[in-house]
């Protein structure tokens, strides 16, 4: 979302505590951190793209104290830092510069890789390899499959979706290992797909105006807002590693030296 305007970065802002993707996302987080450090509430946590500090919120609300975030975009760390959040504006190229002294338990990087080159995106994941603890965890969630292409990948200015084997090359130069993964949400991936679909068979027909258009964050109407939010929770309890799906979540750890 580089290039996006302010009153998209407020709905942003307003939508990450209320949308059932937001929700899940963070929920997940959560759930990663915890099995992996258990009630430790004192871990030093890095948001790389923090975006309005939706999921660096969410945290301290769990009573995490140790959090920083950075991101590219000003209107970003505006409505970050009106949460009264620790962050900075910042080039995820320059994170080994200015944190070379610190070392991280948790760093997170949801879906910022997308508006990356593959170049930028090794580089940046050497450098979280860098940043990680030698038991610490990097958790990272990504846009997947190139069949969900549509216009919120051009309105965030999205370069890729991704599978488990790009990102299986991608840590195999880094320094990094996948240590889990799962797609979701594969229970709904038929309405997204067919909403998808449509969008570029338009896109193809010249039918929508790419100038204008903007990321799908809006919060439906509140009881399909939570029938969404119960479906994914039920897939979650259902299959854990999901096989299919619009989005791919990784658990990275560093590789063991030999």
């Amino acid at each position: 979302m580089l290039n996006s305007s302010k009153e998209e970065f407020r709905m942003m802002y307003e939508a990450e505590e209320k949308l059932w993707w937001y929700r899940i996302l963070h929920e997940k987080i959560l759930t990663e951190i915890q099995q992996k450090f258990s009630d430790k509430k004192n871990l030093s946590i890095l948001d790389l793209g923090c975006g309005t500090g939706g999921l660096l919120n969410f945290l301290r609300q769990n009573n995490y104290i140790n959090l920083q975030g950075i991101d590219y975009s000003e209107h970003s760390i505006h409505f970050s830092k009106l949460r009264n959040l620790n962050v900075q504006r910042m080039n995820i190229d320059d994170i080994q510069k200015v944190f070379q002294t610190q070392k991280f338990d948790v760093i997170i990087c949801n879906d910022v890789f997308y508006c990356l080159d593959k170049s930028q995106i090794i580089n940046a994941l050497q450098n979280i390899s860098f940043l990680l603890k030698s038991d610490g965890i990097f958790l990272s969630n990504n846009n997947a499959f190139n069949i969900f292409y549509g216009t919120h990948d051009i309105a965030v200015g999205g370069k890729w979706r991704f599978t488990l084997k790009d990102f299986q090359e991608f840590t195999s130069k880094t320094g990094l290992k996948i240590q889990s993964h799962s797609y979701w949400t594969w229970m709904l991936f038929p309405l997204v797909l067919s909403i998808r679909i449509f969008q570029q068979i338009q896109l193809k027909l010249g039918l929508i105006d790419t100038s204008k258009l903007v990321s799908d964050v809006s919060v439906p109407h509140v009881w399909l807002n939570e029938f969404f939010y119960k479906m994914v929770k039920i897939e979650e309890k259902t299959l854990r590693k999901g096989f299919f799906g619009s989005s791919l979540f990784l658990n990275v750890t560093r590789q063991s030296l030999p």
